[in-house]
């Protein structure tokens, strides 16, 4: 099966490959969703890449493998942070939490991120594998910039309002016990 890459008349902006731009605000959603809501997070960050890749007419079966790589890297710093328990807080509220996002959410997630989404582009023949390492500093450097920039923030500021509601997770695959 070919797959060819979606034509467009005038190229997006800081695209990577069609379909793939530079800096992907999505990559901090994944992360921050991931950490907060744990599993079902991960979960609706796989469906999120399978509908937006749609919506920007790349094929569908690039979205579904596609998705992996962005599950993995929102499971990258939510199992490290949801592993040491109460000695991290996804707040970020402190050094060693704000150095370990930037560890595994910043560098190691983006950077798997990174390689596995230009594996999947090689897969499906939408870039050369020629191409991969050129497709890798870009996309880690994009996605990096956005799970800092975008990941910071919105983990920094609205946790203590996350953590209120019925959907936040302290383990990963249940939600916080209702108090009575």
């Amino acid at each position: 099966m070919e797959c060819t890459p979606p034509r467009f008349h005038h190229a997006p902006a800081f695209q990577t490959v069609p379909g793939a731009t530079l800096i992907f605000p999505a990559r901090a959603v994944a992360i921050t969703f991931s950490m907060w809501f744990g599993f079902w997070g991960a979960l609706g960050a796989y469906f999120g890449t399978i509908i937006g890749n749609f919506a920007w007419g790349t094929a569908i079966h690039v979205g579904i493998t596609g998705g992996i790589d962005d599950v993995i890297e929102g499971l990258i710093p939510a199992l490290v942070f949801y592993a040491a328990g109460d000695r991290l807080r996804r707040d970020l509220g402190d050094g060693r939490s704000l150095v370990t996002y930037v560890i595994f959410g910043v560098i190691l997630g983006t950077g798997v991120n990174a390689f596995l989404g230009n594996l999947n582009y090689v897969m499906w023949g939408l870039q050369p594998l020629g191409a991969i390492w050129a497709g890798l500093w870009t996309r880690w450097l994009g996605d990096a910039i956005a799970a800092a920039v975008l990941g910071i923030p919105l983990l920094r500021f609205l946790t203590p309002f996350v953590e209120r509601t019925t959907l936040y997770h302290e383990r990963f695959f249940a939600r916080r016990a209702q108090v009575a």
